[in-house]
């Protein structure tokens, strides 16, 4: 398989990402990863070799201020937001215009969790099909451990300015989910962070075509590889109808 480290700029920060190509002029989808993950995660590694494998091309990158070792984007974590994001995942579209060796009028989205809430807020109309895995229609502060002074605190110990909360509310999924592509929405059974309810309101504010798969017993990161398996098989049965 064929997969290049790639560099490009978001405004003043050098994100980093990996593009993998089956043939010049393949359609290609981007992964948007979630709040605290990152671009090597198993299930992004998993999901380019599968859509290497269906003749996909395949862009992953991480956003400002995440990642690990050489891999990780300027930027600080904690100064992140939706919009901050959003500005990301355009850069990253715009680098695979200058790429120039995909199909541009067949690019799709993949978001997970806070990724899919970029994929909807961006309205990007170089998107032809979304896919949104446990993705939440809007964020309460109750995944805060703690406040001090001007941030938050996550479960994890990583830190967050109370800006990020400011900044979401300029955005309503469910008014901005209207304009999106085509999209499945899959959402795990057991998600122990984001209810599956989120999934439903998301579903039913969003236009046709749509589809809604819930996977029976998954958890939020989908973590059993056979719910990992069925969310991709998924996946790529909608992008190969869409694209």
């Amino acid at each position: 398989m064929n997969v290049k480290h790639v560099k490009f700029y978001s405004e003043k920060h050098l994100l980093h990402g990996n593009l993998s190509l089956p043939y010049e002029g393949a359609p290609c989808i981007i992964g948007l990863h979630g709040l605290e993950s990152s671009k090597d995660s198993r299930k992004w590694l998993i999901f380019e070799s599968k859509l290497y494998n269906e003749g996909f091309g395949f862009l992953r990158f991480n956003f400002r201020g995440c990642g690990e070792k050489l891999n990780v984007s300027n930027g600080k974590f904690e100064e992140t937001t939706l919009t901050s994001r959003i500005k990301d995942f355009k850069a990253a579209l715009n680098f695979l215009k200058q790429y120039g060796k995909i199909d541009l009028s067949r690019i799709g989205v993949i978001g997970s969790s806070f990724g899919g809430m970029v994929a909807i807020a961006a309205q990007e109309k170089n998107v032809k099909a979304l896919v949104t895995l446990a993705t939440p229609y809007r964020l309460n502060e109750n995944f805060i451990l703690k406040r001090e002074e001007e941030y938050c605190i996550l479960s994890s110990g990583r830190k967050l300015r109370m800006e990020f909360f400011k900044d979401l509310q300029k955005y309503d999924l469910l008014k901005l989910i209207k304009q999106s592509p085509p999209i499945l929405i899959i959402h795990g059974e057991s998600d122990e962070l984001i209810p599956v309810e989120h999934a439903y309101k998301l579903f039913k504010a969003a236009k046709e075509p749509k589809k809604l798969e819930i996977i029976k017993g998954a958890d939020h990161s989908f973590s059993n590889i056979e719910h990992l398996n069925k969310l991709i098989e998924l996946s790529i049965n909608w992008f190969k109808i869409y694209l």
